[in-house]
């Protein structure tokens, strides 16, 4: 239950000042890394959304950060993994 209140009251705070800082470096920030079919066209959206996930990351990082962290580093392994073999497989048709 303690955890629970804890990741609350994080992914609060986080989400308000990830709202509030869309207009400085947040907001700049998540349309030069997030690909094209990602991003929303209503700004308005866009902030809400990004913000909501931005709370829901920091949150679970500063609650979980183990668990966190080996699913970033399996999630790493594997876009390495995919990215190898799809230039196997590039190499081989040309």
């Amino acid at each position: 239950m303690t955890i629970a209140v804890i990741w609350i009251v994080i992914f609060a705070i986080a989400t308000a000042l990830a709202w509030k800082s869309w207009e400085n470096g947040f907001g700049k920030m998540v349309n030069r890394w997030v690909p094209t079919m990602l991003r929303l066209d209503d700004d308005q959206i866009s902030r809400t959304t990004w913000s909501i996930v931005a709370g829901v990351l920091f949150a679970t990082l500063m609650t979980h950060p183990a668990s966190m962290l080996l699913t970033l580093i399996l999630i790493a392994l594997l876009a390495l993994i995919i990215r190898a073999v799809i230039r196997f497989a590039l190499s081989k048709v040309h």
